[in-house]
């Protein structure tokens, strides 16, 4: 087969997978299959409340559940519109970066197949939380540094301002950003001369987008006690109880494990085959390139994208809990790293015999995960079980609201704030639930205010079986009645188990969290 002839074939493989996925998520989210998540709704529900910023992340997956759901309506579709289009950038990026801008077509092709078949993609392609923004814009920032360090276009460090300052404003992981271009571009410069004014304007980019980011953020704390920013302390084991215990190997194996899972085991395996290759070249260990075409700057930016923010999440798991997305934005150059050794295995001579083995095991997980509306395993095992039940929890509830005057004058609270997030969205006339005071960490819930002092009659949900009402309930109304324990069903599946309790008589005042809890 001759080059042009192998172009044009990867070409048309791109564009088929590209299509391929993007209507496998359309189909996924119109069929049904799955609810929307506890923090999909909860995103969905500040997106009716517009702020600066919000409790525990920044504006920007507000404003995008806002575009979504204005136009397609506040429909799991609506929500889920973001994650796809999320899902569709960063693909169309790789293929114009590496295929167009690399003139790399093959190793685009190989790059989508990994993306496509890792389950922090796959998974970010179809539920609306934050991490998609963040990765769309993180690979976006990587992509318009390079064409900085190459080319030296004030439109790539305009792009990349913008970039850093919508990352920010989705998640504040995206801060590490700064420090990681910085590093690159040092250890470029060390033997590249730089375009012209080209430490300026990465200075005055990286400055002015991170202080851009971080605006909205800081008024939005300064005027609500710092909420925010003592959430993440919390959340990090920077302050609390947690910060006193240093060193803790207890959740090292986990969060490791968690690792194999978000990105797959045998694609975790190539990531760190692709990354050694590729460090040996940039050190030069070896005499004879392995990846020739691959330049020294693009090198040492997935170099620097993955390894500091892998190994900081991996250590900083030896001093408290870490969760497996935290590391998500050292998988966009991780997957590019692993498509080029999947890319080397594949087409190096001779042949190897299972070289296709590794795409059909992806292939398999995708389809499993975009089938699981059809997979009859109900137990709460499984991952994707609390994603079931509330579309019918919500018409169960509204029955019991009917039960005790309608809408007009019965408000629905929930225990947790995601459950109260998904009655926000799944009782028919989504009016805004509430959420229980104390006993808890603080939510976006406690900083809105209660339910109207007018209202007679409640209904409270609380997740799985509860034989009483929780003390904190009963000075509130005259009268509780007793639990009615309900079993969801999703389809022809069995949902999550829910306990509801009608609460009669409101007497108009709501509690106050309490505490220092975030």
């Amino acid at each position: 087969m001759t080059d042009r002839h192998e172009s044009a074939l990867y070409w048309a493989l791109s564009l088929l997978l590209i299509t391929a996925a993007t209507l496998a998520r359309y189909w996924f989210v119109v069929s049904g299959q799955l609810n929307l998540a506890p923090d999909e709704a909860q995103y969905w529900d500040w997106s009716r409340t517009l702020q600066w910023s919000y409790y525990s992340k920044g504006p920007l997956i507000a404003f995008i559940n806002y575009v979504g759901t204005a136009f397609l309506g506040a429909t799991e579709l609506g929500v889920r519109a973001g994650a796809m289009v999320g899902a569709l950038i960063m693909q169309v990026a790789v293929l114009g970066w590496i295929g167009i801008y690399l003139k790399r077509i093959r190793t685009a092709f190989w790059t989508l197949v990994v993306l496509n078949t890792t389950m922090l993609f796959m998974a970010g392609g179809l539920l609306m939380t934050t991490d998609n923004p963040l990765l769309v814009c993180w690979l976006l920032g990587m992509i318009c540094l390079s064409v900085t360090v190459d080319k030296g276009h004030l439109a790539a460090f305009i792009m990349l301002g913008l970039f850093l300052t919508l990352g920010i404003t989705a998640k504040y992981t995206m801060v590490l950003f700064i420090p990681l271009a910085l590093a690159a571009a040092f250890w470029i410069g060390r033997k590249q001369e730089m375009p012209a004014l080209f430490w300026p304007r990465l200075l005055k980019t990286l400055g002015i987008g991170g202080l851009a980011g971080m605006l909205p953020i800081v008024i939005w704390n300064a005027t609500n006690g710092w909420v925010g920013i003592k959430h993440v302390l919390y959340r990090g084991a920077m302050a609390g109880d947690k910060a006193k215990v240093f060193f803790e190997l207890k959740n090292f194996p986990e969060y490791l494990g968690s690792q194999l899972g978000v990105v797959t085991p045998w694609w975790f395996v190539f990531l760190f085959i692709g990354a050694w290759l590729v460090g040996r070249q940039l050190l030069k260990r070896s005499d004879e390139p392995t990846f020739p075409w691959l330049s020294r700057p693009v090198g040492i930016i997935l170099t620097v994208f993955f390894w500091p923010v892998w190994l900081f999440f991996l250590f900083w798991s030896l001093h408290t809990k870490v969760e497996a997305n935290w590391s998500a934005t050292a998988y966009p150059a991780g997957i590019m790293l692993a498509a080029l050794a999947v890319e080397r295995f594949t087409h190096r001579d001779p042949r190897p015999k299972w070289r296709f083995a590794w795409p059909a095991l992806g292939a398999v997980v995708f389809i499993l995960l975009h089938l699981q509306g059809f997979i009859p395993f109900d137990s709460p095992k499984n991952p994707v079980h609390r994603l079931m039940g509330w579309q019918d929890l919500g018409a169960q509830v509204a029955k019991a609201r009917e039960e005790l005057g309608g809408e007009e004058t019965v408000f629905v609270f929930g225990s947790e704030y995601g459950v109260t997030a998904e009655l926000g969205f799944y009782v028919p006339g989504q009016k805004r639930a509430f959420c229980l005071a104390g006993g808890r960490k603080m939510n976006q819930y406690d900083l809105w205010p209660g339910p109207d002092s007018g209202m007679q009659n409640a209904v409270f949900v609380y997740r799985g079986e509860k034989d009483k009402v929780s003390d904190r309930v009963l000075p509130l109304f005259e009268s509780v009645d007793e639990p009615r324990v309900v079993v969801t069903a999703h389809g022809k599946r069995t949902g999550q188990t829910f306990t509801i309790f009608l609460c009669r008589g409101y007497k108009g005042v709501w509690p106050e969290q309490e505490g220092g809890s975030f």
